[in-house]
C-alpha cells in the first residue's frame, strides 16, 4: 500500500515536517510504503481557470506547464494521499492550496464524464500556533472537495500550539497512530 504525503510547509525542519516524519514512521510501522513530497520547493502555480481540462481530457491533465505535471502520476498512483500543512490565517499554505486547486483537472465537473478522483482516499496532517479550531475552515473546504469529487475523507491529525521538539518526543503519538490506523484500514479495503 502506497501513501503519499504532500507536505506544503515552507520549513524543511519545522513543526509540520516533524509531524510528517512521525506520521510516516507510524504508517511504515503498520506496513505502508510512504513517499513524502515537499510542495514548497516545487514550482506549482495556482489554477488559472483556463477551462481546457473541463472541455477535453488532457493527456498531461493540465495545460499549465510546471512541476504539478510530475505530481499527477504520484497522486494517482497512491492508495491514500495525505495533505500536510501548517495553518496560516485560517488556511493551508499557498502551495498546498495551489496543489489542491490543480487537482480539479482530474474530473470533468459539469457532468462527470470522467472523474479520476472518485473513490480516492484523502487525509490531512495539520500544525498551527493556535487552538485546533483554527483549522476548521481549511478542513471544511477539504471535506467539501472530497464530497464534490466522490472521495473519502479519512480525517486529520491537528497539532495545536505546535512545537517540533514536543512532536518528535511523541506528544502527538496517540492522534498520529489513530490517523495511521484509519489510513491503513481504508487503503487495504
Amino acid at each position: 500500500m502506497l501513501v503519499s504525503i504532500f507536505n506544503g510547509s515552507p520549513r524543511r525542519e519545522g513543526n509540520t515536517s516533524a509531524l510528517v516524519q512521525q506520521l510516516a514512521a507510524a504508517l511504515t510501522a503498520r506496513g505502508a510504503e510512504v513517499e513524502i513530497v515537499p510542495l514548497f520547493q516545487l514550482n506549482v502555480l495556482g489554477c488559472n481557470n483556463c477551462g481546457r481540462c473541463q472541455h477535453e481530457r488532457l493527456p498531461r491533465h493540465c495545460s499549465i506547464d510546471d512541476d504539478m505535471l510530475q505530481l499527477y502520476p504520484k497522486y494517482l498512483a497512491s492508495d491514500v494521499c495525505v495533505l500536510a500543512s501548517p495553518i496560516y490565517m485560517w488556511q493551508f499554505t499557498p502551495c498546498t492550496l495551489a496543489f489542491i486547486n490543480r487537482l480539479h483537472c482530474l474530473a470533468q465537473s459539469s457532468d462527470f464524464r470522467y472523474n479520476e478522483q472518485k473513490g480516492r482516499f484523502l487525509a490531512a496532517a495539520i500544525t498551527m500556533g493556535d487552538e485546533k479550531e483554527v483549522a476548521d475552515y481549511a478542513v471544511g473546504g477539504l471535506k467539501e472537495f472530497c464530497e464534490f469529487y466522490s472521495m473519502k475523507y479519512l480525517g486529520d491529525v491537528r497539532v495545536d500550539h505546535a512545537d517540533r521538539d514536543q512532536i518528535l518526543a511523541g506528544g502527538s503519538d496517540r492522534e498520529i497512530g489513530a490517523l495511521a490506523d484509519r489510513i491503513i484500514a481504508r487503503g487495504q479495503s
